[in-house]
């Protein structure tokens, strides 16, 4: 749990007890590194590998700042934030902090953003005996290589480092920030200025109709009187501002509460083990992973034919919290689920980051009659001919048995990304 420091601030505890505190310390590391916080799961640290390696191709540089923001940490509802399967446990934690992001190109600041944000966690932990666990692939912390966990314990057969249970567990398996907009016109000079020109001008004209020479309390009279009507022609937009942001909010969290309810009631009537908020923090991770990547074509966890150009370009995606589904199809024992995903994109166009909020089009789908895989990892999957565990990040084929994995038999795919 955050404390108290001496100064009064709160601080993160920094701790493995307290998982969506370590990571927020250590995202702060890896900005500034490279190196994927040892507190993350397989798929999220090869999601910020792909990341990082895209600031390198562009020539950037970032920092990120994650503080508490607050008096206290929020307390979480326990329904739908804690799920459990016959393996693992699953807890959606939230947090408020404070992030500021700032990206260098040759050393020098571009662009620095700042936002209150919250943070949303997913930590997984074993919940069954060892014995029960030890023969799920697992990657290892040191090496990366994929292994049994029974083999970790005992000696990794790659680099020979062993690990108790604790060692592996808990792991935060995604991490994504959704952005508080807190954001308010910014143009109060100008309107000052010309509220003060315009009462200038009229009081003026006022002077000289009737002949009036005091032209020192003409002009300090249109001063104040352009103060009074730039203040309140600002405060007025502004109500009228934040009136329609709040309006605009209320409807996307609606629109996604609704869609949130829809997919839940469809898919557990299908698959009881569905849970709604792994499905949405998993959707994110392997979003970022095909958005990032340059080898699509070999991910298990997209079976598109193509990404739009324009993601080339993309070096930080943010989501809004937003989902709207457009329809259900089912196809033989395939589900699809088409939807609309809210993104705060930054782009690196002509040596300049551009910041814009964009919907994205999905198409998800696994198959329908095998329950989802709380346990799959893209970096450890596993050929169901032969049971060989391979990377499925960089290979769609069984390199023992030369079998095409189709992940959608363990859980859920990206088949298509549209604008």
């Amino acid at each position: 749990m955050s404390y108290r420091a001496s100064d009064g601030t709160r601080q993160w505890d920094g701790s493995k007890q307290v998982p969506e505190e370590r990571m927020a310390v250590k995202m702060q590391s890896f900005a500034r590194t490279g190196i994927t916080p040892d507190i993350a799961g397989a798929d999220l640290s090869y999601a910020l590998k792909l990341q990082y390696a895209r600031w390198k191709a562009k020539g950037l540089e970032s920092t990120i700042e994650i503080v508490p923001y607050g008096e206290r940490k929020p307390q979480m509802p326990t329904r739908g934030f804690h799920w459990t399967d016959e393996k693992y446990s699953h807890e959606r934690r939230v947090d408020v902090g404070k992030k500021t992001q700032k990206y260098f190109k040759d050393g020098v600041c571009i662009h620095t953003r700042e936002k209150i944000v919250t943070i949303y966690a997913i930590v997984t932990n074993t919940t069954a005996e060892n014995s029960v666990v030890e023969n799920d692939y697992y990657c290892c912390p040191s090496c990366g290589a994929s292994s049994k966990i029974k083999e970790l314990m005992t000696g990794c057969p790659y680099c020979q480092t062993k690990f108790r249970m604790p060692d592996l567990f808990p792991k935060v398996t995604n991490f994504y920030f959704y952005e508080q907009d807190s954001s308010q016109p910014k143009f109060l000079p100008i309107a000052v200025t010309i509220g003060s020109v315009v009462a200038l001008l009229y009081i003026v004209a006022f002077g000289i109709l009737r002949h009036d020479s005091s032209g020192f309390l003409i002009i300090l009279s249109a001063i104040l009187l352009g103060v009074f009507a730039g203040f309140l022609g600002t405060n007025l937009f502004c109500l009228g501002y934040m009136i329609h942001k709040a309006a605009q909010g209320i409807g996307e969290i609606r629109g996604s509460k609704k869609a949130e309810r829809k997919i839940e009631k469809r898919m557990k009537a299908i698959d009881r083990t569905f849970s709604y908020k792994f499905f949405e923090g998993q959707l994110i991770s392997f979003l970022k992973m095909i958005l990032f990547t340059d080898d699509v074509k070999n991910l298990v966890c997209f079976e598109g034919t193509s990404v739009p150009e324009k993601y080339r370009d993309l070096v930080d995606i943010g989501y809004q919290g937003a989902v709207t589904l457009k329809d259900i199809e089912m196809t033989e024992d395939v589900v699809k689920l088409n939807m609309s995903v809210l993104l705060c994109n930054t782009y690196f166009v002509n040596n300049k980051i551009k910041v814009k909020k964009e919907e994205i089009m999905l198409q998800v789908a696994k198959k329908a009659s095998v329950p989802t895989d709380a346990g799959l990892s893209i970096k450890k999957v596993e050929c169901k001919n032969c049971g060989g565990s391979f990377d499925g990040s960089h290979q769609r084929i069984c390199p023992f048995c030369h079998t095409v994995y189709d992940m959608k038999e363990e859980g859920w795919v990206i088949t298509k990304i549209g604008e």
